[in-house]
Order: C-alpha cells, then sequence, then structure tokens
C-alpha cells in the first residue's frame, strides 16, 4: 500500500504572497516527494470560479485518497465548497507561517465552514520544505489510503471462532463499518472433503514445487504430516482465489491444530494473512499491519511480563511467513496435539508494533504498543518474539485489564502509532496507546 497526495493550491490575487502561492505549491509537493510520497501536484492555484473547475478536472484524472490544500493567503472559503462539489475527498488544509499572507487565519476560517457542514478534515502548519510537516501530512495521508485498502478486503473464515473464545467472536457489521474489510463464511467441512480429495502423490508434486522454500528447513514433523499440510495449502489457496480473499480463519482449536499452519506461513510469503483460532478480527488487524509494514505479521498471545528486563514475551504456535525468521527454521509438530506442522523459529530483532482489536459495534476497540524486539531464545515453541518497552511493562498490563483488551497480539514490523491513531480517529474507534 503506498499513500497518495494530490495538491492544489489556494490564493487570492488581492493578497500579500499570491505571487508565491504557486511556489509554496511546488515546495510542499516536492517535499513529500523527498519522502517517497506518490504527490500528484495539480500546478493549479484556485482563486476563482474558472481556476476550480481546472483544478478539479485535473484531480478527476487521480486516484488520490487525499487532497493537499495549500492555502498561500487569505481567500474566498467558497472555492474550496465549489472544488468538493466536483471532487469529494478527505481534505488537509495546510497552512503557512507568515504574518501579512493570512494563510493561517484563512485556515482558521475553512475549519470553521467544514465544521459547520460536518465535513472532517486535517490540518498541518508549517514551512513548505519542513519535513516534520512533511511527515505528519504523509502519515495522515496514510490512514486515508489504509481506510481506502482496507475497504476493498475480504476475509474467509471457517468453522467461526473456537469454543471458549466468546472475546473473539466477531462482529461482521462493526467490522465492516469501522474497519472495511468484508467477512466471508465458509464451511470448514468442505475445506476439510477437499483435503481429503487430493491424493498424496499430488502432494508430493506440489512438495516438490516448494522445495525451494522448504528445503533449508530443519524438518522435524513426520512426511505424512508435511502431505497433509501442503494439501490444507493448496486448498486454502485456491479458496483465496475463488473468492479473491486477502486474510483467512480458521477455527483449528482442537481438531485442526497444526493442520493449517505450514500453509499459513506459505501464504504469508504470497500477502495473504492467517488468523489462528477462528480469530476474524485478528485476520483484518493483520492485514491493516501487512499493508502499513509490507511484511508478513506475527500472530501471537501475550504470555509472559519480565518486571526486571521490561519486556514482555509473545508467542503462539508458529504460522508466521519464512521471511520474518531470524534464524533456523524448524518444521515441528504443533505443541500440545504433537501433530501437524509447525513454522518454529525466533523472530527478526528491531522496532515493532503490537495490536489487539477486540469488541462489537460501537465498543471495537483497538489498542497499540510499540517496543524493540531483542534477541531471545525458544521460550515458547513456535515464533517467541520477546520484545522491551520504554514503559513500565507492569503498567501495560493494568491498562490491558482495565480496558477490557484481547489477549490475541498481532505484531508487525515498524512503528505505526501515529498511522494508526489518525485511523482510529478518522474512523471514530476507541484507540488505546498503552
Amino acid at each position: 500500500m503506498k499513500e497518495k497526495i494530490a495538491a492544489v493550491g489556494l490564493a487570492h490575487p488581492f493578497e500579500v504572497g499570491y505571487d508565491n502561492a504557486e511556489n509554496l505549491l511546488n515546495t510542499t509537493a516536492q517535499t513529500l516527494r523527498s519522502l517517497g510520497v506518490d504527490c500528484f501536484n495539480t500546478g493549479e492555484v484556485m482563486h476563482d470560479l474558472e481556476t476550480v473547475k481546472k483544478a478539479a478536472d485535473a484531480l478527476k484524472q487521480t486516484d488520490a485518497d487525499v487532497l493537499l490544500i495549500c492555502i498561500a493567503t487569505w481567500s474566498e472559503d467558497h472555492h474550496l465548497l465549489d472544488l468538493l462539489s466536483y471532487v469529494d475527498k478527505p481534505v488537509i488544509l495546510r497552512a503557512f507561517p507568515a504574518f501579512d499572507t493570512g494563510s493561517l487565519c484563512c485556515a482558521h476560517q475553512i475549519g470553521a465552514v467544514f465544521t459547520d457542514i460536518g465535513k472532517k478534515y486535517e490540518f498541518v502548519y508549517g514551512d513548505p520544505d519542513d519535513v516534520n510537516c512533511a511527515e505528519k501530512t504523509k502519515s495522515i495521508a496514510t490512514a486515508y489510503a489504509l481506510i481506502n485498502c482496507m475497504g476493498k478486503v475480504r476475509v474467509g473464515t471457517f468453522g467461526g471462532r473456537v469454543q471458549g473464545m466468546t472475546e473473539i467472536a466477531y462482529d461482521e457489521f462493526a467490522i465492516k463499518k469501522k474497519l472495511g474489510a468484508r467477512v466471508i463464511p465458509l464451511d470448514l467441512s468442505e475445506l476439510a472433503a477437499r483435503v481429503d480429495e487430493i491424493s498424496n502423490e499430488t502432494a508430493e508434486e506440489l512438495l516438490a514445487e516448494k522445495s525451494g522454500a522448504l528445503k533449508p528447513c530443519n524438518i522435524t514433523s513426520s512426511h505424512e504430516g508435511m502431505l497433509e499440510s501442503i494439501k490444507f495449502y493448496k486448498v486454502m489457496k485456491d479458496y483465496v482465489a475463488e473468492y479473491g480473499l486477502e486474510g483467512l480463519a480458521v477455527s483449528c482449536y482442537t481438531a485442526y491444530m497444526g493442520k493449517v499452519c505450514l500453509g499459513y506461513s506459505l501464504l504469508a510469503e504470497e500477502g495473504v494473512v492467517g488468523a489462528c483460532e477462528g480469530d476474524v478480527t485478528s485476520a483484518v488487524t493483520m492485514k491493516i499491519l501487512y499493508e502499513l509494514s509490507g511484511k508478513p505479521v506475527n500472530n501471537t498471545d501475550l504470555l509472559y511480563l519480565d518486571d526486571d528486563k521490561n519486556t514482555i514475551l509473545f508467542s503462539h504456535c508458529g504460522s508466521s511467513g519464512f521471511s520474518i525468521a531470524g534464524g533456523e527454521i524448524e518444521l515441528a509438530p504443533v505443541r500440545l496435539a504433537e501433530t501437524g506442522v509447525c513454522t518454529k523459529f525466533l523472530m527478526k530483532t528491531g522496532k515493532v508494533t503490537a495490536v489487539n482489536i477486540c469488541g462489537h459495534g460501537e465498543q471495537l476497540r483497538m489498542a497499540v504498543m510499540v517496543g524493540d524486539a531483542i534477541p531471545c531464545g525458544m521460550e515458547f515453541p513456535g515464533n517467541p518474539m520477546v520484545v522491551r518497552f520504554d514503559k513500565k511493562v507492569s503498567d501495560i498490563n493494568e491498562e490491558i485489564m482495565a480496558n477490557g483488551i484481547g489477549h490475541h497480539w498481532m505484531i508487525g514490523y515498524g512503528d505505526y502509532a501515529g498511522q494508526l491513531k489518525s485511523f482510529c480517529r478518522i474512523q471514530n474507534i476507541p484507540y488505546y496507546k498503552l
């Protein structure tokens, strides 16, 4: 996912600074491009109906996630109302420091008008070449790009949630309204039946096709387990193609433990996320983090706090993408059941964002933690990750309980707290930064 911005100027010919309006527009756009942002510059400075229509015609040719209005001087606010009648997209009002141009007071004026008509807007203030302003603009645009992206996502669920985890019961309406994704209910018994239809000979061919990815792994699972797991991978991939899915949630515990894990790991490298235990909301959360990071996401439980080291241990059975492994990958039977194939490995180190989304209706809520994944051992069989935080982990623990945050944490590489906070604000989702 890449954020897309379309920039247009606004100024009044009678005001000081009008002659510099185009330069402000160009410099602002160029600063964003220097950060890797896809910023389309219309080159238009709106000051009458004719220039508004020219700007609108240019904007209609783009698929921008958000409009950046570069306010060079005080201007008549109705020009923006006219623009939005032609191109109604999210808006960032961009004002520039100057005592004589009226840029800032024009932004305030427009903000009041937008508030009265119920039009949401964002605001950035600073010099056109200010990198911090460009970073803020990029972060806001990323949130809107994420909203657009998630509105097209389809997540398939096989078998619903597992028994005993009422917390992860999903709300299709809230997920669609707040997170954008559409849930596709699918039959777990049909998935299993399709698996049974695949011969061992075909499975052997499938394993051979995946030999490049699997050969470096230390395989301790049985060959029968490998054959069954690659069959599940094939059938899940068929469902992905058949239903246009970008995420899966299989009710694996306990009957299907270890059967879909290898398939999840392989699909993760193909851009398809997979959540454990039929947790549809976590699958959507994984997709959000995948779009932000461009990397596979680690599906975990929060397991243990170390107050002395100020760390938290996260892990699950083992179904993460190979590309985020920090060392040797073992294809091993799943813990407890001792069957099937899980992908056991230690995770890469680095900055990470852990996200939990739970709840229903207007109580759908997001909790976010940002920390540093540090070296660890196989402290829990699966994909363990030990994360060190600046905030006291005992305080984090108390906040989790105080706010009713669930037990499944999806972890992506990078710091996305700002983008997620903007996403939640725009979508009216309660947001907790732990």
